[in-house]
């Protein structure tokens, strides 16, 4: 359904190559009148908003060929800013952390994710939380953010089961510095230096490794980053010398 408009957007420069996955942090009120975008001092918008009304509705806000300021300082892969490379969803969750999301809105927002990739052509690993594009930044959609059922549905990227066994079987020891390849080669932007290492690994354990959020890219982690690069991403694998 059409909502309020939101003055939280602008023109659209680049095409549509992401979407990104938000939680709100606050009630569907709260919600909808911070995003239509009238703070000046915080302008924020979003493309749609999910409910979580025993039967979810969507609403738009934002349409998709507007670029909506819901991502903030953000990059992924060669991408700097992507509010104008992205479509957003604000999910109404006060804390994807702590509370889990229904099946009913899982479902709605599965329709919706459909729909979008289709018509914008996203690939898999452009489906995205906001913890994955703002790393050390944001923590949303959060731990309990069904990646792996949109997944298995056909919504992002998820790394096949086998190959993640495979890859802990057979372990190939590597160094902190090809860690750090490998995520930058899947898309997280890394600072530099050990701090920097560690807020991405902890990123992509949020999406890819919820039970373990430390930012120790302990062997599970790492078999499940090879993987998912061996699986999107397998030129990576070559260049680093890792067995595809």
């Amino acid at each position: 359904e059409q909502g309020p408009s939101s003055a939280g957007s602008e023109p659209r420069k680049g095409k549509v190559t992401a979407l990104i996955l938000h939680y709100t942090a606050s009630p569907l009120p709260a919600s909808l009148d911070v995003l239509q975008g009238h703070k000046e001092t915080h302008r924020v918008g979003v493309h749609y908003i999910v409910t979580d009304e025993p039967r979810p509705r969507v609403i738009q806000l934002v349409p998709e060929s507007k670029s909506a300021f819901h991502a903030g300082k953000s990059g992924w892969s060669n991408l700097e800013g992507m509010n104008q490379h992205s479509i957003g969803i604000e999910i109404i969750n006060l804390d994807g952390n702590v509370h889990a999301y229904s099946a009913a809105q899982t479902e709605v927002l599965f329709t919706l994710c459909a729909d979008i990739i289709r018509r914008h052509q996203i690939k898999p690993t452009e489906v995205l939380g906001h913890s994955d594009i703002a790393v050390g930044r944001k923590i949303d959609p959060g731990i309990l953010f069904p990646w792996a059922k949109l997944a298995s549905l056909g919504v992002g990227a998820w790394p096949l089961r086998d190959e993640v066994a495979q890859y802990l079987l057979t372990p190939v020891k590597i160094k902190a510095e090809d860690v750090r390849k490998l995520l930058a080669a899947y898309g997280y932007r890394i600072e530099p230096g050990e701090a920097g290492l560690k807020l991405a690994v902890e990123a992509f354990q949020r999406h890819f490794r919820a039970t373990k959020v430390d930012g120790i890219a302990d062997p599970e982690t790492i078999a499940t980053l090879e993987a998912l690069v061996r699986r999107y991403r397998p030129q990576t694998l070559q260049a680093l010398k890792i067995k595809p």
